[in-house]
């Protein structure tokens, strides 16, 4: 009997054993299933992520002169050469640094360089800029400043982003952009500048900028003009890896209302009618306080009134559109009047600040069928909005709010006025100072028409 039991117990605890065993080899096949999974899953993630290679700004600096050509001879002996070379090190770094930006240097050491060579390095990159760094020489040792240098069109906005920004950082006098014929400018197929921070004729201003000081403050004003400059635009070179962002640049043949409401709560500030020199700068003054970018839509004429306004718009940061020139009704217009409208913005735009844009509001919202087709044949983006705010019949500041509030959505897209309301539009500056930190406090981040869509900002020449 004890024998018995002793067997029965046996042969139960081998059962038992047999249960366990089966059990663990499923738990252990389940483990190993997961943890296969779990070295796979992040695999995949990072595949799936790395399918569209974030396209940065391809930026050439030019360290000016080296080699058996020193530059200018500064106050103290030292040659402009080695400043330059030293000033560039420290915007290659900076850039490099930068997720926005990638970069490459004519010279990274003291050796001479043909100046055919330097541009051709950017044109063959198919770099969005090329940027020369100088120092500026005189007889005369108290003449000193800042100036940029540019000769292409395409190249004047760059030119007046980096003049505004180097020579406010150096605190030195703004000598302003100069157009000239220089090699490396008149070569280069791209944006290309030449940047003199300052004389170095003048010891005073040379011992400033050869300081570490000097030259960090330069490379850092460098660094955010060319920020401010490509903020809201496309690399031009357009180096996509994924078909899927390759679509998202093609510009629909229809009118935009609005953005996509799937990814975040985003909203686009758009301004029409300008611009002024009342109402605008307030405007610049308001988004600039509260950092945000908008789009502005502005009319050939007032443009040509007022282009130092124009450039303020851009050199803020801010995306410029096509308003027609005058602002007549479409709808009574001839196709050869509309694209004279049209046409004669674009090159007034392009003169101001260097580029076409690709977006165009049409005045009163107003557009046949038959002439959106004609616009779009101009490789040309219609956009309208979600939101009017009605800012330019004198809408009192509180019910705006409260007509965004009411039609605002995700992707929207809100229009107000910088000219051409009643009162000077205090209303809109008023409504405008209270509806950003009301958005922000909601969740909503403030995009330009660009990227809001994801469209070419400028057409490509």
């Amino acid at each position: 009997m004890v024998r018995y039991r002793v067997r029965k117990r046996g042969k139960y605890i081998n059962t038992a054993s047999a249960l366990v065993l089966l059990l663990l080899s499923i738990i252990m096949i389940v483990l190993v299933i997961r943890s296969v999974g779990s070295f796979t899953d992040p695999l995949a993630s990072v595949s799936k992520s790395n399918s569209a290679v974030p396209v940065k700004f391809r930026i050439v600096i030019d360290a000016g002169h080296g080699g058996k050509d020193p530059g200018a001879t500064g106050a103290s002996g030292a040659n402009e050469k080695d400043s330059n070379l030293s000033l560039a090190h420290r915007v290659n770094e900076l850039l490099r640094q930068d997720s926005m930006f990638e970069t490459k240097m004519t010279r990274t050491d003291d050796q001479f360089i043909e100046l055919e060579e330097r541009a051709e390095l950017a044109n063959e990159w198919k770099a969005d800029a090329i940027i020369s760094l100088h120092g500026n020489t005189y007889e005369d040792q108290e003449v000193s400043g800042t100036e940029t240098i540019y000769f292409k069109k395409n190249s004047l906005a760059l030119a007046q982003t980096l003049q505004k920004g180097v020579s406010k950082a150096l605190d030195t006098r703004d000598r302003g952009v100069k157009q000239d014929q220089y090699i490396i400018l008149s070569t280069a197929q791209v944006p290309a500048v030449i940047v003199e921070s300052g004389y170095i004729t003048n010891p005073k201003e040379e011992e400033m900028l050869l300081s570490d000081k000097g030259q960090e403050t330069a490379a850092n004003a460098i660094h955010e003009a060319l920020k401010k400059y490509f903020n809201g635009k496309q690399p031009s070179h357009q180096t996509v890896s994924s078909p899927d962002l390759q679509d998202q640049q093609k510009i629909e043949k229809t009118i935009y209302y609005n953005g996509s409401d799937k990814d975040e709560k985003q909203v686009a500030l758009t301004f029409d009618d300008g611009p002024d020199r009342i109402v605008t700068p307030k405007i610049l003054k308001i988004l600039k306080e509260h950092d945000v970018k908008a789009t502005f839509f502005l009319l050939g004429n007032k443009a040509e009134a007022n282009p130092d306004i124009v450039k303020l718009i851009a050199e803020d940061g801010h995306i410029i559109g096509n308003h027609s020139w005058s602002h007549p009704d479409f709808k009574n217009l001839s196709a050869v009047e509309m694209r004279q409208e049209i046409e004669d913005t674009q090159t007034l735009l392009e003169e101001i600040v260097g580029y076409r844009p690709t977006l165009f509001r049409p005045p009163y919202g107003s557009l046949g069928k038959e002439k959106l087709e004609q616009i779009h044949e101009m490789n040309l983006a219609v956009v309208n909005w979600s939101v009017d705010t009605t800012d330019w019949s004198g809408t009192p500041s509180e019910d705006i709010l409260e007509l965004v509030r009411q039609q605002l959505f995700p992707g929207g897209i809100i229009l107000q006025h910088t000219s051409n309301g009643k009162n000077q539009l205090a209303n809109t500056i008023e409504a405008l100072e209270k509806m950003i930190p009301e958005l922000k406090d909601k969740g909503y981040s403030y995009v330009t028409i660009p990227d809001l869509l994801q469209i070419p900002a400028f057409q490509s020449e």
